[in-house]
């Protein structure tokens, strides 16, 4: 749907323009200015894709309006209207940009071959190979942010198929193999250089990168980024000709207590360490940063990459890992048996996105699945229950206060203390009917208001029936866009706003015809039309009577 902006200083022309353009099977929204003023002040609110307007105006013409709306909207396509066939003013009009200039006296065919000649350039110019080259452009400027985000929803637990990250791989141009398994080096810088700022953070960080692609490159296909507490990460496999991949191909399932020289897997993990040592070494002599490393023990398959990172994360949260310059792999770590619930909960934050966005289906899977993820523990005061029970707490708050639902003792109570729960399926069934609430009320809530923007229009519309009833006038009484009130009054009542308010001018003016001694050109002016010709060829339109014929026919 475009918009189309109509100017001129002789009302009748912009009202017969206005009713022309409406019955023609155009896609347009039709705006009315009876100045340039007045069309710049309608341009500050609303896109303006076509302009179409009277050149001789007083105050300001129409190739300085098509300047002003030109630096609002760029690509707005003008058609100036004329009653004098001026060379000077089409030469200025062309030069500014017009697409064509009509003269007032060749009548409407000429002016609508304009407006269908300016939707076909605007058309044109937005094609789909356009678009899609353009997304492609600046896809590839974007790649770096956006392997960023989708690796680090990897690690946060998002599901994702082999064929999914096959194309994302793709994608986002991932040079590692989503079908292999893969090996996690995590770095953290321990203390920074004291002439370190926050610009030079990121440089430094890049550099440790360097310093590791230096040492890993000639081996291992590897992708860097930055996760969460400034952690840097890096995900690696042998190269195809590596001699670790092809040990490992030929060698897959070592037998137990092989030895580094047998096992193709501890000589991997060898490797890693004492490389790993190089870039710590290189980091403090070169850069003057001191570094420390975490690594995967093996190769690990995709699917528990999450999993795999939370565990080498608690690594650097306890023991030897809250140390400086410390190398380890998680094969020191002892397993809780928790690091894939952790990974689930991980996502827990999504639950504030879906209950902001209203999506039901995407909170209730997740939330079970974090449920499912905490379990049924021997307590709920210490451990996993009590950060989720806490962090759920801290989502919900804002939502129930939202809703003016935070005002009941059992409901405050519940929320606050964990201790008013007996079991974790309690008190996850206690957060569930919290959202079933919130998402009834958000259902409920948008219907109510639907329904009352609906009222105010039609209240507006008997109240100033005889008034200005634009799209644009209606959607600044009720403080939305022309675009969402005119989608939002259609999804409600199945009509336009055009039809609604068509409709109750003809029903007043059936009822003044029939009951008031009103001539015909007062009665078109109780309902908004200045000119009588045009009332009239309204009125027929609607009844296929003139008014005249209609109030004959009531005697």
């Amino acid at each position: 749907m475009y918009r189309l902006l109509i100017v001129d200083d002789e009302p009748i022309i912009v009202e017969g323009l206005s009713e022309l353009i409406l019955q023609s099977e155009y896609p347009l929204e039709v705006y009315q200015a009876f100045d340039g003023m007045e069309a710049i002040a309608i341009a500050r609110k609303l896109r303006i894709d076509i302009l179409l307007t009277d050149i001789e105006m007083p105050e300001m013409n129409g190739i300085e309006l098509q300047k002003e709306v030109l630096r609002l909207w760029p690509r707005c396509k003008s058609i100036f209207l004329t009653g004098y066939n001026e060379f000077d003013y089409i030469q200025s009009s062309i030069r500014g940009g017009a697409i064509d200039y009509v003269l007032k006296t060749e009548g409407d065919d000429p002016i609508l071959s304009s407006v269908e000649k300016a939707i076909r350039v605007i058309a044109e110019e937005v094609t789909y190979e356009g678009l899609i080259e353009s997304a492609r452009s600046s896809l590839k400027l974007a790649l770096p942010a956006l392997r960023k985000e989708y690796l680090n929803g990897l690690l946060e637990g998002e599901a994702s198929s082999l064929a999914v990250r096959k194309e994302r791989f793709a994608q986002f141009e991932v040079p590692l193999d989503p079908d292999l398994p893969v090996v996690m080096a995590v770095g953290r810088i321990d203390r920074w250089r004291e002439d370190a700022t926050g610009g030079d953070k990121v440089l430094f960080a890049y550099s440790i990168n360097n310093i590791f692609d230096e040492f890993f490159a000639h081996e291992f296909e590897l992708t860097y980024f930055r996760g969460d507490h400034e952690r840097l990460i890096w995900l690696l496999q042998p190269k195809a000709e590596s001699g670790y991949r092809q040990a490992i191909a030929a060698n897959p399932e070592p037998y137990a207590g092989s030895s580094a020289d047998s096992d193709p897997e501890a000589a991997l993990h060898a490797y890693l360490l004492g490389m790993l040592e190089s870039v710590q070494t290189a980091c403090s002599h070169y850069l003057k940063l001191t570094c420390s490393f975490v690594v995967s023990s093996e190769p690990f398959e995709w699917d528990s990459l999450a999993s795999k990172y939370e565990r080498l994360s608690q690594l650097f949260g306890r023991g030897l890992g809250l140390g400086s310059q410390m190398l380890l792999s998680d094969d020191r770590a002892k397993s809780s048996g928790d690091e894939e619930a952790r990974s689930k909960v991980k996502r827990i934050r999504l639950l504030d996105q879906y209950l902001m966005q209203k999506e039901r289906a995407k909170f209730e899977q997740l939330f079970d699945g974090i449920s499912e993820a905490v379990g049924e523990a021997a307590t709920l005061e210490t451990g996993l229950p009590l950060e989720v029970f806490y962090e759920l707490a801290a989502i919900f708050i804002p939502h129930l206060n939202r809703f003016e639902a935070l005002d009941g003792q059992a409901v405050s109570g519940k929320l606050f203390s964990i201790r008013e729960h007996r079991s974790w399926k309690e008190a996850s069934d206690f957060f569930r009917e919290l959202a079933d609430l919130l998402f009834d009320r958000m259902d409920g809530g948008n219907e109510q208001e639907t329904n009352e923007v609906v009222e105010q229009i039609h209240r507006y519309v008997e109240k100033n029936i005889e008034g200005d009833l634009t799209l644009n006038r209606l959607a600044e009484h009720v403080y939305l866009t022309p675009f969402y009130l005119s989608r939002l009054y259609k999804q409600k009542t199945g009509h336009n706003i055009s039809d609604y308010t068509a409709r109750t001018r003809i029903d007043k003016a059936k009822r003044l015809l029939g009951e008031s001694t009103l001539k015909i050109h007062e009665v078109g002016m109780r309902i908004g039309y200045d000119s009588a010709s045009y009332f009239t060829r309204f009125f027929k339109k609607a009844t296929l009577l003139t008014p005249q014929e209609y109030r004959d026919s009531l005697k």
